[in-house]
């Protein structure tokens, strides 16, 4: 019988963060910029995120260690007000996450969860979306635009030093993101790139097997995406992300985990009720390199305009 390994608790911190990059909702993902940025301004908009996901490690190909496991529920309540910088829309934005996280492996498991990282946004619009009225907003026709976004999450989520299984990461994270989205259509076909980086402060509070700090390089992000209205209330997208530096250094040992990989998925929606007030996500990663997780997310939103 093949003996089981649990994994490091440095493994797991690295297939946690791996999951919130990969799989869990995050501001730079399709159509994200325009949820923000594509509606009228002096409004509250309100969002209600339930998120379920799954990340499958495929086995070493050695027959030393099983596959893991990591399922992720999460919810986040995100708070939006749309303002006008001088004739374009922008907006300041809250982000009040939870999640829950169980890691199995073999025969062993293990699960946290609580408050993950409190958050802010702030984002303006570059061209193409003009700050407009609630009246002007009803006959905007969507066009090609770009917006820049700064979101900057804290270390104020639930966290226990000796635990790697965190609904928080203990640290700053900045991560200013740029995109560009193309409508040919009037808003049926959307073309996007999203271009972003990651830059994290150290957790000095990491006491995992006797450590003390954990350091993570700049992680960098490059997004495609390519999304389909089939009829008004549903659509299908394919999705593009490349992913390079990141390492993770442990009490200055580097634990040779830096990303440089291409990961393709795919995904389809629907909107359930009034016009984009609920919507439904489901995504999944359909090519990968060897070695890395199997992902599948399916995604709940409310959506509430004051």
């Amino acid at each position: 019988m093949r003996p089981a390994r649990w994994p490091s608790g440095g493994a797991i911190a690295a297939l946690c963060g791996f999951v919130a990059l990969t799989v869990l909702p995050g501001v730079a993902s399709a159509g994200s910029a325009r949820d923000y940025l594509n509606a009228p301004i002096d409004t509250w908009m309100t969002f209600y995120n339930l998120g379920y996901s799954t990340l499958v490690t495929p086995e070493d190909g050695m027959d030393l260690t099983s596959s893991v496991r990591t399922n992720v529920l999460s919810q986040s309540v995100v708070v939006t007000r749309t303002m006008d910088y001088g004739g374009r829309t922008g907006g300041i934005t809250l982000i009040l996450p939870y999640r829950h996280l169980a890691v199995s492996s073999g025969g062993f498991g293990a699960s946290n969860q609580g408050v993950s990282d409190v958050g802010f946004l702030w984002q303006i619009n570059l061209f193409g979306g003009p700050a407009l009225t609630r009246e002007q907003f009803r006959s905007f026709v969507p066009k090609p635009f770009a917006s820049f976004h700064l979101t900057v999450t804290t270390p104020l989520g639930q966290y226990q030093p000796e635990n790697p299984l965190n609904p928080s990461a203990n640290r700053w994270m900045f991560n200013p993101t740029v995109n560009y989205s193309y409508t040919p259509d009037r808003g049926w076909t959307w073309l996007e790139v999203y271009l972003s980086t990651r830059v994290f402060t150290s957790n000095a509070d990491y006491r995992v097997g006797g450590v003390s700090t954990l350091t993570q390089k700049p992680l960098f992000i490059v997004e495609g995406h390519a999304s389909r209205n089939l009829d008004p209330a549903l659509w299908v997208s394919a999705d593009v992300y490349y992913n390079v530096g990141g390492e993770t250094s442990i009490d200055g040992a580097s634990q040779r985990n830096a990303a440089d990989t291409v990961r393709l998925g795919v995904g389809m929606g629907v909107s359930a009720w009034r016009g984009g007030d609920v919507m439904l996500n489901y995504n999944r990663v359909v090519a990968k390199p060897a070695g890395q997780p199997d992902a599948q997310a399916i995604l709940l939103t409310i959506r509430q305009v004051w």
